[in-house]
């Protein structure tokens, strides 16, 4: 290997619940997006990112996981009956992996997932289009919560970057990746 640094070009975007900017990665692919209609050179963004479903009371009600490319909604949560169940309804999590699968085929600049969730540190959920997606040199941002980034630098052998889940830093990681 030179002495010049090729940038990887995947990283974890790391988040600690109740604290940090959690909406950072949807703004920033939301930015991104925008820039297809504002200038010459579209960047083309795929992926998966989460939304929270609140009923008319401001209720957390559950999860949804939105195609980036097309804004499609798909309910990954069910209701549950008692306290101590998940309420990840994982069929329909299986369903999210045609669209990252679809995604790589497409080539697109960037693919991004949120998150690395249970199913994922345990080789399940995306956890095959996560690794895929590596594999095929596309960029990756995966939002991975702090308590799981030592599984996910076990799984990627400790590669890629580790971010802090702000604007300015996912900004800075992508303007590195086009130099």
């Amino acid at each position: 290997m030179t002495g010049d640094s090729i940038p990887v070009a995947f990283a974890a975007v790391v988040y600690s619940p109740g604290s940090g900017d959690r909406k950072a990665l949807q703004r920033f692919v939301e930015r991104l997006k925008a820039r297809n209609v504002s200038v010459a050179r579209n960047v083309s963004v795929a992926g998966l990112l989460q939304e929270i479903v609140v009923d008319s009371e401001g209720v957390v009600t559950g999860f949804c996981a939105v195609d980036v490319s097309t804004g499609c909604r798909f309910p990954i949560t069910r209701p549950v009956t008692r306290d101590d169940e998940c309420g990840l309804d994982v069929s329909a999590l299986v369903e999210t992996t045609g669209i990252i699968r679809n995604a790589i085929g497409e080539r697109p600049e960037l693919i991004v997932v949120e998150k690395f969730g249970d199913q994922e540190q345990n080789g399940k959920g995306l956890s095959d289009e996560i690794m895929q997606t590596i594999a095929a040199g596309i960029p990756l941002l995966v939002a991975v919560p702090e308590a799981a980034l030592a599984v996910w630098q076990e799984r990627t052998g400790e590669l890629g970057s580790v971010l802090e889940c702000s604007e300015e830093t996912l900004e800075q990681w992508w303007h590195g990746l086009a130099q």
